[in-house]
């Protein structure tokens, strides 16, 4: 049976690979992203501020409405910093924490009600390496607390809806092959490439195949977990 999957962030290159792969699999998708007129592969794709609660109550509201309760959600989207704390504004530091953090949180609570009702639920949360150890100049502090802080939101939701049989599971991405990495210094880039295997960066459609499966019936005994793609860059 066709389930309702919801992926945030759903324009960017592991949001729009995780949207191929749920709807390659004959999941129903609907993607959300700040971008309004977003076109992410025939998906449907609703304009959201997820850090924004009106915003993703409405957007939630007209996902119902159109579709049913959805079974799946994917807290993709995000946003980076740079620097120290003492380059990083206030203002960067709020909005990175209310996108990356607040905005799976809000989302989160607009899933819980329907997939208790159904009897299950899957959501997994994209964090970051950054998360695990403790990020550096070129994520800035936000982006790291951010995902470190999703990493413990993803622990908590695990043990509060075990017994609702709603799974919740975080994936920490090293490099891969996005924008955000594309940015980079390419003498950075050279400098992590050396410290990784050969085959990197990391490939999104990869990454949402990892994403695919914690979705699947197959990960139905796997709750509370991160699961480290990154190259070896952190062996937790």
């Amino acid at each position: 049976m066709s389930r309702v999957a919801v992926v945030t962030g759903a324009a960017g290159a592991i949001g729009s690979a995780v949207c191929r792969r749920l709807s390659a699999g004959g999941d129903t998708v609907v993607g959300l992203d700040a971008a309004d007129g977003a076109v992410v592969d025939a998906v449907e794709t609703i304009a959201c501020d997820i850090s924004d609660a009106e915003s993703v109550t409405a957007a939630f509201d007209a996902i119902r409405d159109r579709h049913g309760h959805p079974n799946v959600l994917v807290n993709s989207a995000g946003i980076t910093g740079a620097g120290g704390v003492e380059e990083e504004s206030p203002e960067d530091w709020r909005r990175i924490l209310d996108v990356n953090l607040t905005g799976a949180y809000l989302c989160t609570r607009q899933v819980i009600a329907g997939m208790r009702a159904a009897g299950e639920g899957r959501i997994v949360n994209i964090a970051s390496v950054n998360g695990r150890f403790g990020g550096s100049p070129l994520s800035g502090p936000a982006y790291a607390a951010s995902k470190g802080g999703l990493i413990t939101l993803t622990r908590f939701l695990a043990l509060h809806h075990a017994t609702d049989n709603i799974t919740v599971n975080a994936v920490a991405p090293g490099p891969h092959d996005t924008p955000m990495w594309q940015a980079l210094d390419p003498a950075w880039r050279e400098r992590i490439l050396a410290t990784v295997p050969g085959d990197a960066p990391g490939d999104p459609d990869d990454l949402a195949a990892m994403v695919d499966f914690l979705c699947g019936p197959h990960a139905g005994y796997i709750t509370g977990a991160t699961i480290d793609v990154n190259g070896g860059q952190w062996m937790g």
